[in-house]
């Protein structure tokens, strides 16, 4: 089997359908408002490269949201998160989202950045094994949550 020319690109807001429809796939809800804000806040406030698109025969069949921050939660220097990945449930399994997440360390490398975060649900296992086979490793950081209301 050869492998499928998957590329990857910078996010942009023509993406916005492809994005609610690939959401619609995975959890059977369009939020389209939500992803044009999402989109907006972005292009507004994240550096370009934090945001990215995977696409297949020019076709958007994955994304990763991202972002840079500096001095959060206490950590010295500037530090990358990722935030939200989605990869379209047909196109699941040929490595589109682990070119994502190698193409944001990458930028997030380049631009002098040396530390990634992410959070993963104990309820998806697949995504802690996920990103512990693309060198991912639990940290120092304590989740603490409360509920309220």
């Amino acid at each position: 089997m050869t492998k499928k020319n998957i590329s990857i690109r910078n996010l942009e807001k023509e993406d916005l359908s492809s994005i609610v429809d690939i959401e619609e796939r995975v959890t059977g809800v369009a939020r389209k408002k939500y992803w044009e804000k999402r989109i907006e806040i972005s292009e507004a406030i994240r550096p370009h490269w934090a945001s990215l698109v995977a696409e297949l025969e020019n076709r958007v069949v994955g994304f990763i949201f991202g972002r840079a921050g500096e001095l959060e939660f206490g950590l010295p220097g500037t530090v990358a998160w990722i935030e939200i990945i989605g990869v379209d449930p047909a196109f699941r399994n040929q490595g589109i989202a682990r070119q994502m997440v190698e193409s944001f360390a990458a930028s997030a490398e380049d631009h002098g950045i040396n530390t990634i975060f992410t959070l993963v649900d104990h309820a998806q296992p697949e995504m802690d094994q996920f990103f512990t086979r693309l060198g991912f490793a639990r940290g120092k950081m304590l989740h603490f949550q409360k509920e309220v209301g």
